[in-house]
């Protein structure tokens, strides 16, 4: 018998032809992105709270920003601290000695991120404004008072630093000097954990409002927002357990001084990369 044209339909898909026509006419055809994902057998990674992929681009954006760099320079200083803490208990030589070497990396790159810190405060006067425009008493007080603390704490940094990098002699400034300086990040953690934790419940309450009226679930925006100011709030928490042993308490503890120092400084630098690619 002679053969004729097949009488299947001709198979195509939906969601190429949707995405060309939401484009407009003579837009080139292209498949959807997780189809192109699927055919390329890669998963794009983007950065955690954004809808940024993690490119080479987006790479290069973060490392020319100095406050990126700094926070980065910080997880390696308290990766180091914590693995010098572990070392240094073990009862081999070797790792004893691996130890001391990872301790002395700490303190270089503390001693590096302190050329970065240099004049910091001066950013927080910017803060003047938000105090200004906030309508509450109380917490325009806070808002003030959080400005003077950071200004404090920033400015006793640096006189400390002249003496870390070098630019004076040792032995110019008083031996304390680094002490106070330390209780007045303490301080500057108390007063930063008192604004943060105002401003998380208020993004969380402004998320749930919102949900109330859009089927049960915040516009994702809102939801971000809100987990960034959880995220900020469990740093200060950390400077504040960092500031215990900073400020030589009988309590203090180092290992939770390394690994409030290493998630703090986890949490600065999402910040900082979230704040790049804005």
């Amino acid at each position: 018998s002679e053969s004729g044209p097949s009488s299947a339909p001709p198979v195509t898909t939906r969601a190429p032809l949707e995405a060309r026509a939401a484009r407009g006419p003579g837009a080139p055809f292209t498949k959807p992105m997780q189809q192109e994902r699927q055919t390329n057998g890669t998963v794009a990674l983007k950065l955690p709270l954004s809808d940024a992929e993690v490119t080479l681009k987006l790479v290069v954006q973060m490392i020319s920003s100095a406050q990126t760099r700094e926070k980065s320079l910080k997880i390696f200083q308290y990766c180091a601290k914590l693995a010098a803490y572990l070392l240094v208990r073990a009862a081999s030589d070797a790792k004893k000695d691996l130890g001391k070497h990872f301790d002395g990396l700490a303190k270089n790159l503390s001693t590096a991120r302190r050329f970065f810190k240099f004049c910091r405060w001066f950013k927080h006067f910017e803060d003047i404004a938000d105090a200004r425009a906030e309508k509450s008493v109380g917490f325009k007080s806070l808002l003030y008072m959080d400005v003077v603390a950071n200004v404090v704490a920033d400015i006793s940094e640096d006189i400390t630093s002249f003496e870390k990098v070098g630019v004076l002699k040792k032995g110019v400034l008083p031996k304390r000097t680094e002490y106070y300086a330390n209780w007045c990040q303490f301080v500057l953690a108390v007063v930063e954990i008192a604004v943060t934790h105002i401003k998380a419940s208020r993004a969380s309450a402004k998320a749930n409002a919102a949900a109330t009226t859009n089927g049960g679930v915040a516009p994702l925006e809102l939801r971000r927002k809100s987990t960034l100011a959880t995220l900020e709030l469990s740093k200060f928490y950390a400077d504040l357990i960092k500031a215990f042993w900073d400020c030589e308490l009988s309590f203090a503890s180092e290992l939770a001084f390394c690994l409030s120092g290493l998630w703090a400084a986890l949490v600065s630098t999402h910040k900082y990369a979230l704040k790049v690619v804005k």
